[in-house]
């Protein structure tokens, strides 16, 4: 995941940006990203790391490393240089925000669905594992949707233009 990452966030800025614009790279972006959670969602007891886990994780850091790079650019182009620390503070803030609120979110799902796996199932070791991955797999479910409804959001709601330079001197916000 961490490759997928370091490969979209240096290569996606320079190559694909300046090309189809920051809505076609984030809704993309966004896509992607579901799809690696989607990919996750057929996780079982059984799965193997390099045949069920990883091609899923990759693409999740291939998408999440266009959108990242492409949000804090769009989000910090076009302020003077003396509120550039301002702005990446907001966006910092949010991020963390947004991660506080979705990690509720999520373990609840979690919750929810390794609680109606044991209560449908008879106690054990094997069941508890299964509950386990339930809990995931219903997590990974919801994840993907929420990075399809964004794709959707950002395709109607982001503008398409050309991230404009900041004013003034160049400086180093995040």
């Amino acid at each position: 995941m961490v490759g997928g990452i370091v490969a979209s966030s240096t290569t996606v800025p320079s190559l694909l940006l300046p090309r189809v614009g920051p809505k076609v790279v984030v809704s993309a972006g966004f896509l992607v990203s579901a799809s690696g959670m989607a990919l996750l969602t057929r996780l079982t007891l059984d799965s193997g790391y390099v045949a069920d886990i990883m091609p899923g994780m990759i693409l999740l850091g291939l998408g999440i490393g266009a959108v990242m790079t492409t949000a804090f650019q769009g989000a910090t182009a076009g302020v003077h240089h003396e509120d550039a620390g301002v702005a990446s503070a907001l966006i910092n803030t949010s991020q963390q925000v947004g991660g506080s609120i979705s990690t509720a979110l999520l373990t609840t799902v979690a919750s929810s669905a390794a609680t109606d796996y044991l209560s449908s199932h008879k106690p054990g070791a094997l069941t508890m594992a299964q509950a386990g991955v339930e809990s995931y797999t219903a997590t990974l479910a919801w994840g993907a949707g929420i990075f399809v409804v964004g794709a959707a959001l950002t395709a109607f709601l982001m503008p398409n233009s050309a991230l404009a330079p900041s004013e003034g001197e160049p400086v180093i916000a995040h």
